[in-house]
């Protein structure tokens, strides 16, 4: 009886909004998932589901086990290598699936080579070896289902890095690292990938970025994310030639790094599109100071996501560089909290006393992040990011009532 009450609140709590699409009632029950009572469980829930709300299906998500699918209304496959969907089609030609959960790769952002043993890892997914040898995890799973019509889709774990789940890392990780985007939301180079071919927006995204010091003469692999028909790629002044992008893919050249520049140009139709460059920096000499938005009301509720990026003298994104900032406040606003997508982040990431004018923030990769929150006043507040060899940048943001 809990167990109905509790999925009979959640129905009728959300069945009004028109982005509920599905019910799911469970995920990864491996008790029950190869045994028939997973199969009567489901088909109670099924039950109760259609009864609370009419105008929905149902899912369940399986990690391997087939006995919950069965009843479901849409059967939910977490991850394509653990299902036979192919032989599920056969068997069950009516039945309508999609990707529950399907794996975006992992990594840490701005990292391109392991360093276990400060909780970070290449930035995107290449394993050449092992149970799961693919060079491009993310890829496998959205082109598996696209190329499907009787699949709906998927969800990928996960959109965000989160704390609590060092998978699959260990300490000093203090996070799960399979987000698109780190934890303050700073995308991964696998986010532009999707954003290559879920939008009609032009991409061409480049990595690793091209301060690489320490592998000098080192073989690198470049990739290329774009939805351009073909990509060209220059490194250092040398012409590696031209590539046709297959629908879903991306493209990769062989070079050795050194110093200096690697220059990609998409085309379309035969035409040059768009061009794209990442350059060897300086070490940051700057900080530029940008916010979500300007305004925000003085309820003590509303917040400014202020995101501090570190520069060189010729205004580049330096992404390397994980510098001390020091933040002030002044006027009607608290720092709520700070942060920088590290996953290995140990430090405290909001002020022990609320009404705390300074803080601090390491950098991590050339990024932070602040959260200025109201106090309840209007007026004017004033945000002050530097370091010790940094020149502070001021931010104002308005509270208004």
């Amino acid at each position: 009886e809990e167990h109905i009450r509790l999925l009979r609140r959640m129905m009728e709590r959300d069945r009004n909004h028109p982005c509920i699409i599905l019910w799911s009632v469970g995920n990864e029950e491996w008790g029950i998932e190869w045994e028939e009572s997973g199969t009567r469980i489901a088909a109670s829930m099924r039950e109760y589901c259609h009864r609370f709300d009419p105008t929905r299906p149902m899912t369940v998500a399986s990690s391997s086990g087939p006995s919950v699918l069965i009843p479901a209304d849409v059967a939910g496959y977490n991850y394509i290598l653990q299902h036979p969907v192919e032989q599920h089609r056969k068997d069950y030609p009516q039945r309508r699936a999609l990707g529950s959960e399907e794996t975006t790769g992992c990594g840490t952002r701005g990292i391109y080579f392991d360093a276990h043993d400060r909780g970070h890892m290449v930035a995107h997914n290449r394993r050449p070896n092992g149970p799961d040898s693919l060079l491009n995890c993310i890829g496998r799973g959205w082109k598996f289902y696209d190329e499907r019509p009787y699949l709906a889709g998927l969800f990928y774990w996960t959109g965000f890095d989160y704390r609590g789940e060092p998978n699959p890392m260990k300490f000093p990780a203090t996070g799960s690292q399979f987000g698109l985007l780190d934890y303050c939301g700073f995308p991964k180079d696998e986010a532009y990938y999707l954003k290559s071919w879920w939008t009609d927006e032009p991409v061409l995204h480049i990595l690793p970025h091209w301060n690489l010091h320490g592998h000098e003469g080192d073989s690198i692999d470049v990739w290329v994310y774009s939805n351009c028909d073909e990509v060209e790629l220059v490194v250092n002044g040398k012409n590696l030639g031209r590539k046709p992008m297959e629908k879903n893919g991306y493209l990769a050249w062989k070079t050795v790094y050194r110093p200096g520049a690697v220059k990609a140009v998409g085309y379309k139709n035969g035409r040059k599109m768009l061009a794209e460059k990442v350059e060897t920096t300086g070490v940051a000499t700057c900080v530029s100071v940008a916010a979500d938005r300007t305004v925000i009301r003085a309820d003590k509720r509303d917040v400014a996501v202020i995101r501090a990026e570190l520069q060189d003298r010729k205004k580049r994104f330096v992404p390397t560089a994980c510098d001390e900032l020091t933040i002030t406040v002044a006027g009607p606003v608290r720092i709520l909290g700070v942060g920088n997508g590290d996953p290995a982040y140990q430090a405290a990431e909001r002020p022990m006393d609320a009404s705390a004018r300074t803080f601090q923030v390491k950098a991590f990769n050339g990024l932070a992040q602040i959260l200025l929150q109201s106090t309840g006043e209007a007026g004017e507040a004033v945000l002050t990011v530097g370091a010790e060899h940094i020149p502070a940048a001021s931010f104002v943001l308005k509270v208004q009532e």
